[in-house]
């Protein structure tokens, strides 16, 4: 069976022609959590999915954001979950294994230390050439016992190393997973979250400026209904792309949610943070996007705001300062520029 990557483009078209009018018809907002749970309704990839979301249908129920969250959780992050629990139980498995063939092998040794002792106290008695003729043989055997128990705990542990080093790439890859955006490829809001609050504390701490960038693509709303939801994914991966091409180091480029995007300079003053929101925003419109057939569509222009930490602020006010910034680009015509120095001219 195709993994969901595998899927022909067109077969995925059409599934996308049947999902988009009955999420319409239900008053269901196509983001992504949402696309997915009736995406797997519509191709019944999940039997009990499909059952539930037909019995709601069938009784007319409304598809609120409380109950397309509670369904886009039962089924998706369930599995998540799950696959979380089944890596620490493998974790703790391994690690019992390890310390059972340790223990096991603690006790040989010590059995292995309490036949020298023997064979010592013997030695010390005067033994006849047969008496040494026993020892040697029992000091024969209980070293071949020793290195062969030896050499299979030392395979075992080889083999616990691999298995948990398997598990430590499923870890990577969930925690990966969790923190990236499933449609660009860059960092979600949970991750913009947490670097947030990271670099916040670190600016403060250290007395570096820290700014922000909030950028959001102009008459996205009308862009997608002209040309259709493909052409509005493939866009916003095009914005991405060029975005993540103009930050360096420990610069983070985020999607922030819907068209909008966020961009974290730690150790950036308000003057280069300017520099570097004029040239994304000179750099997008300079370009054209190709849709999935590789056709240029329409160009695309992006309205920006730029905020400075200020030590000790609120996290919500730093934030709140670039969205206001952002608001009065979009005021001022669109397709610009504005930073917090310039709020108070407007």
């Amino acid at each position: 069976m195709p993994t969901q990557f595998e899927i022909p483009l067109d077969e995925s078209v059409q599934i996308l022609k049947r999902v988009l009018p009955l999420m319409s018809q239900q008053r269901v907002p196509t983001i992504p959590q949402n696309y997915a749970v009736w995406y797997d309704y519509v191709t019944k990839k999940n039997d009990e999915l499909a059952a539930e979301v037909e019995k709601m249908i069938e009784s007319g129920k409304d598809f609120d954001p409380d109950r397309c969250k509670t369904i886009y959780e039962k089924y998706f992050l369930a599995e998540l979950h799950a696959e979380v629990d089944g890596i620490q139980g493998a974790v703790r498995v391994a690690v019992e294994t390890v310390l059972q063939e340790l223990g096991g092998l603690g006790d040989d040794i010590s059995h292995f230390s309490d036949v020298l002792d023997d064979c010592g106290e013997s030695l010390k008695k005067d033994p006849t050439p047969e008496d040494l003729n026993k020892l040697i043989v029992e000091l024969a055997k209980e070293t071949a016992r020793t290195k062969a128990r030896s050499e299979e705990v030392e395979g075992s542990l080889t083999s616990m190393a691999s298995e948990l080093t398997d598990l430590r790439a499923q870890v990577d890859r969930l925690s990966r997973d969790s923190r990236t955006d499933a449609l660009t490829g860059v960092a979600n809001r949970r991750a913009f979250d947490q670097a947030m609050d990271r670099m916040t504390r670190e600016s403060q701490k250290e007395g570096t400026p820290l700014c922000l960038i909030l950028a959001d693509i102009d008459h996205f709303k009308t862009f997608n209904d002209t040309h259709g939801h493909l052409v509005g994914d493939a866009v916003l991966r095009f914005v991405a792309q060029e975005m993540e091409q103009c930050v360096k180091g420990r610069d983070m480029l985020a999607r922030y949610g819907g068209e909008e995007f966020a961009v974290l300079l730690p150790n950036t003053p308000l003057d280069g943070a300017m520099m570097l929101a004029e040239s994304i925003r000179a750099i997008i419109e300079a370009q054209r996007p190709r849709d999935g057939e590789g056709n240029e569509v329409d160009t695309v222009t992006m309205s920006l705001g730029v905020s400075q930490y200020s030590s000790g602020e609120d996290i919500h006010e730093f934030i709140e300062r670039a969205d206001a910034c952002l608001y009065s680009a979009k005021a001022n015509g669109r397709n610009c520029t504005t930073g917090e120095h310039e709020l108070v001219k407007h």
